[in-house]
């Protein structure tokens, strides 16, 4: 196989450039609000210079670079230049693999050889993507044998490059690859492998495979593919997505509401906007998830099971608050709150008639015809939606929350986090 790894460059903050000539050249970031303990969505080039990067909070990033210009996010302007360099992909195969609002994969096996090759054929990309985008969005393209290679490569060529990870090329760059580098191997996992004299993927090959399954359980299968450079995760055409597995919200709690009551209130708004979503796509969940961050920002987070599944606001509210409960309730200060519906097995999870998604199939990713044009196929792809300044799913430690304000939907600023996985 042949695949190819596309991963635009800083893209929110290379998209407000782009729109803003002011902005270019300088270090911008793309976040909520910087005085209510945002999040970095996106930083520009010139920001990465000062070591700012997605997920560090605001103040952080403040601190690094005091004149760093902050950009609110613009979540439709994001996913209209999304689309825009999908169709253009989709001019050369349906064979493409959404992983995230600015990370597509592509299967090229079947196409390269009408090109010269997988470089050239990179190359072509980029330079329909910056006549169609504009020269400030920039992409960089890694081409490997599987999908963690070619994401490994894209690692290795960024920013605005190509690299090909060539079959006969794998044992040299197993050796060259810390852990680290691997996307799904964090900081705990990566400190966990060095205690074992495991530094490099190469260094993972030689650990024996019942080992792994000792240590970390079936996790400690993936992580000798991964040693092998070897991936598990088959290549799944966006028409042969899943359904949603989880919906939910989170929000920094505004500075007037960061005591306990505050927070309540800020999870009453959260389980509000979560129900409301479970309704309008015509779900039912029977698993809630809370998470929150204290002042020193630790995170806590829990899970419980509903006897029977809900799309109740009230009901979502009142599990979410039995949940913080059980954590020891909110601490004196605290930073950020989330709610989300899990979909804990196949009986969890209910469409109504009326839903959109039994309606003509919208709502899901409509299977290639081979007759469509690149137009009407892409009209039929409804993008993941992260409604605020989220690039892809969230950091492992904020595995099932998101973001979202409040007392009242009409008072607090919308700079919530939100998702559909």
């Amino acid at each position: 196989m042949i695949i190819f790894h596309i991963d635009m460059d800083s893209y929110f903050a290379s998209v407000e450039q782009q729109a803003r000539p002011w902005l270019r050249g300088k270090p911008v970031v793309v976040s909520g609000r910087p005085d209510i303990h945002s999040v970095v969505a996106a930083a520009s080039k010139e920001a990465k210079r000062y070591g700012i990067r997605s997920g560090m909070t605001t103040w952080e990033a403040k601190a690094l670079c005091p004149h760093v210009i902050f950009i609110p996010g613009d979540p439709a302007k994001y996913e209209s230049l999304t689309r825009r360099f999908i169709e253009i992909l989709l001019s050369y195969t349906p064979m493409i693999e959404i992983y995230s609002i600015d990370e597509v994969f592509l299967d090229a096996t079947d196409i390269v050889h009408k090109y010269g090759g997988p470089i050239p054929l990179a190359q072509e990309i980029r330079a329909r993507f910056r006549k169609a985008l504009g020269e400030w969005i920039t992409c960089t393209i890694g081409i490997g044998p599987n999908k963690l290679l070619a994401k490994l490569a894209t690692e290795k060529a960024k920013p605005d490059g190509v690299k090909w990870i060539r079959p006969e090329e794998v044992p040299k760059v197993l050796e060259e690859t810390s852990v680290e580098e691997v996307c799904g191997i964090g900081p705990k996992i990566a400190r966990r492998l060095s205690h074992m004299g495991v530094w490099t993927l190469a260094d993972l090959a030689k650990v024996p495979a019942p080992y792994l399954r000792k240590v970390f359980g079936i996790y400690g299968e993936i992580l000798h593919l991964w040693g092998h450079g070897l991936d598990p995760t088959p290549f799944k055409p966006y028409w042969e997505e899943e359904e949603e597995k989880s919906i939910g919200h989170s929000h920094a709690v505004p500075r007037p509401l960061r005591s306990p009551r505050g927070a309540e209130k800020v999870l009453l708004y959260l389980s509000i906007k979560t129900a409301r979503r479970l309704r309008a796509r015509g779900y039912m969940g029977r698993v809630v998830h809370v998470m929150f961050r204290d002042g020193a920002m630790q995170y806590y987070g829990a899970q419980r099971s509903l006897s029977t599944p809900t799309h109740d606001e009230d009901r979502i509210y009142r599990t979410a608050l039995e949940i913080t409960d059980g954590l020891g309730g909110f601490p004196p200060r605290p930073l950020w709150s989330g709610c989300e519906w899990r979909d804990s097995s196949a009986r969890g999870r209910f469409r109504f008639p009326s839903s959109p998604a039994t309606n003509g199939g919208k709502g899901y990713f409509e299977r290639w015809t081979g007759s469509a044009t690149a137009s009407e196929t892409m009209r039929s792809i409804p993008l993941r939606s992260w409604s605020a300044v989220s690039s892809r799913r969230p950091p492992a430690e904020w595995e099932g929350s998101a973001k979202s304000p409040g007392p009242s939907e009409d008072k607090m600023p919308d700079q919530s986090r939100s998702w559909v996985v």
